[in-house]
């Protein structure tokens, strides 16, 4: 099990949820991959659940508050990404072509958060851990595998998330086109792509482990999901299919090709 202590700076480290129903988005998500939930809250933002797997936290979902229900604010999910110092990254955004939406702010026992845009106007999230580090578990089915920022103008993200979080980019040749993908800490930790939705808005997409990505199809489309990108198998990568939850927020599952012994 690939459990994790603590994410280096500029790796994504945890995701959530904003549903204007979460008991509705919880037993959609608990059928499709197991989840179970713990440390339920409620505040001002609404109520908070944490996902997890034997455990373990991999995930959460969030109540919209009704303001944003009545706004008609997307259901979405968010990538949060690892900070060493959030009041020193946030010093960067603006100079690197971003916005601060939400500036600093205590999460009382957990850490540090902030909302920005990226040069493109992607909304992502940065995280400086206090006891809560983000997910314990990852690369595992039903647990975040990978992600990408899918934008029209992604190649001029890619300046950003280096002069703002650091790390480094690496360009591969992938079906005859260049992929580019996102480094921290020597890892590779995220990708760049154009949208594959009528919806152009950009946006930072999760891809969950599954054990079966054609059984998990089944099983969102029984809980009122929708297929958007049918299963693909991708050398190397595995079979993955882009789904949407039954309150609109847009998801990759992916499963790992097999290990030959």
């Amino acid at each position: 099990m690939s459990t994790v202590e603590k994410f280096p700076q500029g790796a994504p480290a945890w995701v959530d949820l904003q549903s204007p129903d979460p008991g509705a988005s919880k037993t959609f998500y608990s059928a499709l991959f197991g989840w179970q939930y713990t440390d339920s809250t409620s505040s001002a933002q609404g109520s908070y659940a944490t996902a997890t797997i034997g455990g373990v936290p991999v995930a959460a979902i969030a109540g919209q508050t009704p303001e944003a229900v009545e706004a008609g604010v997307p259901t979405a999910w968010n990538t949060y990404f690892a900070v060493d110092d959030l009041d020193a990254t946030l010093e960067k955004v603006i100079p690197a072509g971003g916005l601060i939406v939400m500036p600093a702010t205590d999460v009382p026992g957990s850490g540090r958060m902030a909302a920005i845009e990226d040069g493109v106007g992607t909304p992502l999230l940065l995280w400086e851990s206090g006891q809560h580090t983000g997910a314990g578990l990852i690369n595992e089915p039903g647990t975040i595998v990978w992600h990408e920022l899918a934008a029209d103008n992604w190649d001029h993200a890619v300046p950003f998330y280096l002069n703002v979080l650091g790390g480094e980019a690496h360009e591969e040749q992938v079906d005859g086109g260049t992929f580019t993908m996102l480094k921290a800490a020597g890892m590779y930790v995220a990708g760049f792509k154009e949208p594959e939705t009528e919806d152009k808005s950009p946006r930072w997409e999760v891809y969950f482990g599954t054990e079966d990505t054609d059984a998990a199809v089944v099983i969102a489309q029984k809980g009122g999901g929708t297929v958007l990108r049918e299963p693909v198998d991708i050398p190397g990568v595995g079979r993955m299919a882009m789904l949407q939850d039954p309150h609109g927020a847009i998801f990759w599952v992916l499963q790992e090709p097999a290990v030959q012994g």
